[in-house]
């Protein structure tokens, strides 16, 4: 009877502990065993290796069928204990206990696995959706500051102008700027609402550094700006270093037409030495300052600055002896 409720209370350990609950019943099984005594502490012992399949480690499994294997031999050699019919039919018992701990660990198994593939899917679409954003971050925040900023620029200059040269100037380089916007934002929208011309949109040819420069002084030229331009730009420079030089040289002329005075002196040095790319854009900050009423976020310089670090490059803006100096130096490769 003791040892009926020692194997019951035995069994009931699994909710808490498997492993106690094995060591427990292998306990009793023994006893009942030695004592010669015929009981349920042997059926219960391998009624559980399901359990024990299911719910415990590798190594554990291992040590339980060692230690019923080695129960068995004894009880065969102890008289009164087990009939000569009884391991058979124990040994199917195991088997087929075991066999559904076995099925029922490996499903458990695979929808861990499942839930693992899903999680990464997961992940890996939620990264998708904020570099997507990002980019199109980034390419609202390129049409908004440079372009927009240029026609606001230039709808001051006829606010306060009367020539009528200046006056004209002012008006393509508004209705340039406004069309190139228009362009870009139709694009953007494209891209956004059909998959497959974003996938061709992959393949076009993005914007040299050689052109965005020769945007970049037409555009602060017809600012006022006195612009001096030296460049040497290298020819192998790779792709990402080359979109980060287009976006510094718009930056940094977004920048000189919102916050420089009136008329100011312009400076754009693009130098490929060796195995670095030198940019500085410097501007004069003395004299009278334009009222420019566009609001300024700080995020163009931030990017800039994610865009330079994650190329091991280092980017710097400071203002010394009357200019206003960015400065960056990358990597050519």
């Amino acid at each position: 009877m003791a040892l009926g409720l020692a194997a019951t209370l035995a069994t009931s350990l699994f909710v808490w502990w498997p492993p106690a609950a094995v060591v427990s019943l292998l306990l009793t099984a023994l006893v009942e065993t030695a004592s010669g005594q015929s009981g349920p502490q042997f059926l219960y012992l391998v009624i559980i290796a399901g359990l024990v399949v299911y719910t415990c480690p590798g190594w554990f499994v291992g040590i339980y069928g060692a230690a019923t294997a080695a129960l068995a031999a004894f009880a065969a050699t102890t008289p009164g204990a087990l009939s000569s019919t009884a391991l058979p039919a124990l040994a199917l018992v195991l088997a087929v206990s075991a066999g559904i701990g076995w099925a029922l660990r490996a499903a458990h198994g695979r929808e861990r696995r499942f839930a693992g593939d899903i999680e990464r899917l997961e992940h890996a679409r939620s990264a998708a959706i904020e570099a997507e954003r990002e980019r199109i971050a980034d390419e609202l925040h390129d049409i908004i500051a440079h372009d927009v900023t240029l026609v606001s620029m230039h709808v001051r200059v006829l606010e306060r102008v009367d020539d009528p040269d200046l006056r004209e100037q002012s008006i393509r380089a508004i209705r340039s700027s406004a069309d190139q916007a228009l362009a870009d934002i139709r694009r953007m929208l494209r891209i956004v609402r059909d998959d497959r011309f974003a996938a061709s949109s992959a393949g076009e040819a993005p914007a040299s550094a050689v052109s965005a420069l020769e945007d970049v002084r037409t555009s602060l030229e017809r600012l006022g700006a006195s612009v001096t331009v030296r460049a040497l730009i290298d020819d192998t420079l790779s792709a990402a270093v080359e979109q980060t030089l287009v976006h510094l040289l718009r930056e940094g002329a977004t920048n000189i037409a919102k916050h420089a005075p009136e008329h100011p002196s312009v400076s754009i040095v693009v130098e490929s030495v060796q195995d670095e790319v030198r940019v500085e854009i410097s501007n004069s900050i003395g004299g009278p300052h334009r009222a420019t009423h566009v609001p300024s976020s700080g995020y163009g310089l931030d990017r800039l600055r994610e865009r330079v670090t994650l190329l091991d490059g280092q980017l710097r803006a400071n203002a010394s002896g009357g200019w206003w100096t960015l400065t960056a130096r990358l990597p050519a490769r």
